[in-house]
């Protein structure tokens, strides 16, 4: 009897702390956001993500009463910056804009004092931008199945530039090294402005380019297209085939970018943000700046955004043993 008396005592004090829980986290998300929200962008100021970062924190301080103070924490291909958000109280004050690199860098840093699934909780995807692969003139390559057929006809022979190792840029290259079972000479820059200037000048024959630097250079003549990057077509190149489209099913690379909070956040606050996100990316302002990047925005949810880092670490992670890939 007595047993049963002290199981019921806990049961109903088990049952008050979740109930006072509960009342505590609504009364959260309703008084949420009661001061600013640091974003934190870990590359630098004046960058794509930091532009995202700034057009969408513009909007959404108009709708939420509260400005978001974009901070710049540059290092360690991103990792300082995330490793910063990783560490903060998870009240929803403190976010990551993260792209790539989140992912990547589990595969490529060794000891890594975060992991990109479990030190975070999903916000929101804000979207992707295609990359395009691109061949200097001198290749005598109109398509990508020539371009591959060329490489084949010279293995190890061609050489392609990166904006360094373990970039987007790299990756790219070496998945379809990998499909298309060529080999290329990695050449890797200091960045991808740096890397794109070598494939004009011929110093390099192939590069994978972000489209916001690949479209001007096409229009202009410098460099030729050959396919994007993306599952579908671009609507900056519509008439640009995808890789997959190409002959190799599977093939995607993007430039993502979308909002993390850290692990522990309160649900109810996460999916404030996401609405407040999502209505963000949906104006026709935040959406012009957006697509200036070459960017195609992905609204969805938290539970989608989750899902999404899980298949894209999962992806690099394979990609990155197989080749052997190290960070600088």
């Amino acid at each position: 009897m007595e047993k049963n008396v002290r199981n019921l005592r806990t049961i109903r004090t088990i049952a008050a702390a979740l109930s006072f829980a509960a009342a505590s986290a609504g009364a959260l998300a309703q008084t949420y956001p009661s001061k600013p929200i640091r974003v934190v962008v870990p590359y630098p100021a004046g960058g794509g993500l930091d532009v995202i970062a700034r057009s969408v924190g513009e909007r959404m301080a108009q709708t939420i009463g509260q400005p978001s103070v974009i901070e710049n924490k540059v290092g360690a291909a991103g990792s300082i910056g995330t490793e910063l958000v990783a560490r903060a109280a998870p009240d929803g004050y403190t976010l990551l804009l993260a792209s790539p690199s989140h992912t990547t860098n589990i595969s490529l840093i060794s000891k890594l004092p975060w992991h990109p699934l479990t030190s975070f909780a999903p916000v929101a995807m804000v979207g992707v931008i295609p990359s395009v692969i691109l061949v200097h003139p001198s290749v005598p390559a109109k398509t990508l199945q020539e371009f591959v057929a060329y490489a084949k006809s010279k293995p190890g022979q061609i050489n392609y530039a990166s904006a360094g190792a373990g970039s987007s840029v790299h990756l790219a290259a070496e998945l379809l090294e990998q499909m298309a079972q060529i080999k290329l000479v990695h050449i890797p820059y200091k960045g991808q402005p740096e890397a794109a200037t070598a494939l004009i000048t011929g110093e390099v024959s192939m590069m994978p380019l972000t489209m916001a630097l690949a479209k001007a250079r096409v229009q202009a003549g410098q460099v030729r297209p050959l396919a994007v990057t993306t599952p579908k077509r671009s609507s900056a190149l519509p008439d640009m085939p995808t890789v997959a489209e190409s002959g190799y099913p599977g093939y995607e690379v993007t430039t993502w970018f979308g909002y993390l909070a850290p692990a522990g956040t309160p649900p109810e606050v996460v999916n404030k943000l996401n609405a407040e996100v999502n209505a963000a990316i949906r104006n026709s302002d935040v959406q012009k700046k957006l697509v200036a990047l070459g960017a195609e925005l992905v609204p969805g949810t938290p539970q989608a955004f989750g899902k999404f880092l899980e298949a894209d670490m999962a992806r690099w992670t394979r990609v990155i043993k197989q080749a052997g890939i190290k960070a600088d």
